[in-house]
């Protein structure tokens, strides 16, 4: 009973530093908007603020395209030119892919196999079932409506 009493006085001889810990400890660890929950949001709200400037110059660039587009006929061209490969009746186009050196290494290794235009010609003949059996279903009113 003594050892009860003595923790008992501590208790009471520092009531405001216990009571003050226990706050700080509701406050800061425990509560559904502690500090560690409110650091994390700061945060969160930081990506999103540079996502929506990253949003709203990608909208700015979209939107000056858009514009040019509307109005220079040469912008136009250009677009359809370059994504979309359209060309004149009387120009070629050649289409240039980025391939890694470290591809064309490898190619150079390896011998090439007999077996790739027999793979190609099996997929086009698949394909071409495929469509003929589309058809079918078409003409025999299974199709899709």
């Amino acid at each position: 009973m003594g050892r009860l009493l003595t923790i008992w006085s501590y208790i009471r001889k520092y009531k405001y530093v216990a009571a003050s810990l226990v706050f700080l400890l509701i406050i800061g660890v425990l509560d559904e908007n502690s500090l560690l929950v409110r650091f994390g949001r700061k945060a969160d709200i930081a990506n999103l603020r540079r996502e929506i400037e990253k949003y709203e110059a990608q909208y700015d660039a979209e939107t000056a395209q858009l514009e040019a587009l509307r109005s220079d006929p040469e912008a136009v061209e250009r677009m359809a030119r370059e994504v979309y490969l359209m060309k004149r009746p009387n120009e070629d186009v050649y289409v240039f892919k980025n391939v890694d050196p470290a591809q064309i290494q490898s190619r150079k290794h390896v011998a090439p196999t007999a077996a790739a235009p027999v793979a190609e010609a099996a997929k086009q003949t698949a394909d071409s079932a495929l469509v003929a059996e589309t058809a079918d279903t078409t003409a025999a009113g299974g199709g899709v409506q």
